[in-house]
């Protein structure tokens, strides 16, 4: 599942944060939630996991959440620009750790404490 440049595009992207904006025309709001749209905790798990990939610029599978927590729904319509700001982003061998949040207007939307597996490199299509 890739997310990226469909259901979200990067607007600006740095070691530690990337702002994107959410598509509310994906099909993924249409069913969750018809006419109150919301962002699927899977879909914000792989939004993170696709920014660490560019980031890292390897493949990366998710294998364990340490802690998640959802403190407000993100809607594409109420707050259709987000930030994942990355505490931190620790590798080591084939594992990568990353904490950090996802923000809008000033306010705390999501914490993530995650772990990943990194893989080959990412190749240019």
């Amino acid at each position: 599942m890739n997310l990226q440049n469909e259901m979200f595009a990067v607007v600006n992207q740095t070691a530690d944060q990337a702002d994107i904006r959410l598509n509310a025309d994906h099909v993924i709001y249409r069913a969750h939630f018809p006419g109150n749209p919301i962002t699927p905790g899977v879909c914000i798990v792989q939004i993170i996991c696709e920014l660490l990939q560019n980031r890292l610029g390897r493949h990366l599978q998710l294998s364990r959440i340490a802690n998640l927590k959802f403190i407000s729904v993100i809607s594409p319509v109420t707050t259709p620009e987000v930030s994942v700001r990355f505490a931190s982003v620790l590798t080591s061998g084939q594992e990568c750790k990353t904490k950090g949040t996802i923000e809008a207007k000033g306010a705390i939307l999501t914490k993530f404490s995650l772990i990943f597996t990194h893989f080959s490199p990412l190749t240019s299509q």
